[in-house]
């Protein structure tokens, strides 16, 4: 049998107990129950990062001089490693472009071919549906 959680009512009919500390030790309004937590507006790794990498540089592409992020320069570099000819890149940059692809095919709708069942029941469907619309403009 499982133990009864013991909750007790004190003068001026405040409930205490598990879940129901006394008032005098709820945290204020407006008080942090961690004040020496993280402080508001901080960043974690994966922010700084990001802000990182969408940080705008200047780079010469044909000839001009054109301002793009560093992610998109440093996909840049990599594809014309490995155009190059470094093994490493090509490795890692094949890696990129087969994860991609695999993620923009996994998102498509899967094409599938309909059966003579599933046509004879979707011109059953349209055929009854011309009924109704003819049976309304009759009223």
């Amino acid at each position: 049998m499982p133990a009864r959680k013991r909750t007790s009512t004190r003068s001026g009919g405040q409930k205490v107990g598990p879940g129901n500390p006394p008032r005098h030790r709820q945290f204020r309004k407006g008080a942090s129950g961690n004040p020496k937590g993280r402080p508001k507006g901080s960043k974690n790794l994966s922010t700084l990062i990001m802000e990182a990498a969408r940080d705008r540089v200047s780079a010469t592409i044909g000839g001009r001089t054109r301002s793009i992020s560093k992610i998109q320069a440093t996909a840049m570099q990599l594809a014309t490693k490995a155009a190059g000819g470094d093994q490493a890149a090509i490795g890692k940059f094949l890696d990129w472009v087969d994860e991609f692809e695999t993620r923009a095919s996994a998102v498509k709708p899967s094409q599938f071919p309909l059966t003579a069942a599933d046509i004879e029941v979707i011109h059953a469907v349209y055929e009854r549906m011309k009924e109704c619309d003819r049976e309304q403009s009759a009223e």
